[in-house]
């Protein structure tokens, strides 16, 4: 009988650590992980929260830089509207410098001319992202690219104000004051062109920061795989290995703990 309770502590302990195995393997299957806690790799567990935090962060990187490309599309679009009310205004001094018009026609016409100098300086007042202004006057604005701190993108924003591009002096109300808005404009529009070019130079290269950290965050993202990912099929196989030794040991379990009793009763 001391024989027979050997064999049937020995099956119990095999049982107990198939058992184990086994629902360690149920739950790499469930999870498809092969780390879901620090016991099952714990060198592995410390680099893969590592790299969730850095794939973390590209992804917010990318989220800062659209908006960044976004505030700077904003500022581009009100520099168009710019240019082509400064069009307008120099296609009425063109007009009011011809010789066939006097004066009061030129202040008839200069009516247009003023509003559109105000209608530009409106759109100066009011173009803003997220309650900054971005025409009002010269700055830069800082945009964390990734996720790392000096991983960042300085984009330049430029004084557009009347005052600035110089068209705020100008009037059409007499032959010489057209001429000299012809050419006022022109330098004006210059200004707002050379701008225009760049804004998009910065577009352009926010748009390179983002491709660059879409690629880091799949890389990244693809040896977390390798390091975090169970693989199936090796995982299944185990745990219908395990699962076909559990069925086993209590089989033999049953056995062992029932063959004291038959050799009991055959000696009674």
């Amino acid at each position: 009988m001391f024989v027979g309770t050997l064999n049937a502590l020995d099956y119990v302990h095999k049982l107990n650590q198939n058992r184990k195995k086994t629902g360690e393997v149920s739950e790499k299957v469930s999870s498809g992980k092969r780390i879901n806690k620090a016991a099952d790799d714990a060198a592995g567990i410390t680099i893969s929260e590592g790299m969730k935090a850095q794939i973390r962060g590209l992804s917010q990187g990318q989220r800062n830089t659209q908006d960044g490309i976004s505030l700077l599309q904003t500022a581009d679009g009100a520099l168009q509207e710019v240019s082509e009310q400064m069009k307008r205004m120099k296609e009425i001094s063109v007009e009011a410098a011809n010789g066939t018009y006097v004066d009061e026609d030129r202040k008839s016409i200069g009516k247009e001319f003023d509003e559109l100098k105000d209608a530009i300086q409106e759109i100066v007042d009011k173009t803003e992202f997220n309650g900054i202004k971005l025409l009002d006057k010269n700055k830069s604005l800082t945009i964390q690219t990734k996720d790392n701190p000096y991983m960042e993108y300085d984009v330049k924003l430029y004084d557009s104000n009347n005052s600035t591009t110089g068209i705020d002096v100008l009037s059409v109300n007499t032959q010489a004051d057209a001429f000299n808005s012809i050419s006022k404009l022109d330098k004006a529009m210059d200004m707002v062109s050379s701008n225009r070019v760049k804004v998009g130079i910065d577009l352009n290269n926010l748009q390179h920061e983002i491709n660059g950290a879409s690629n880091s965050e799949a890389n990244t993202t693809a040896s977390l795989s390798v390091i975090e990912d169970a693989n199936m099929a090796t995982s299944l196989m185990d745990f219908v290995k395990n699962q076909v030794i559990t069925n086993y040991s209590q089989s033999m379990f049953s056995t062992a703990n029932s063959s004291p009793k038959y050799i009991a009763q055959l000696l009674s």
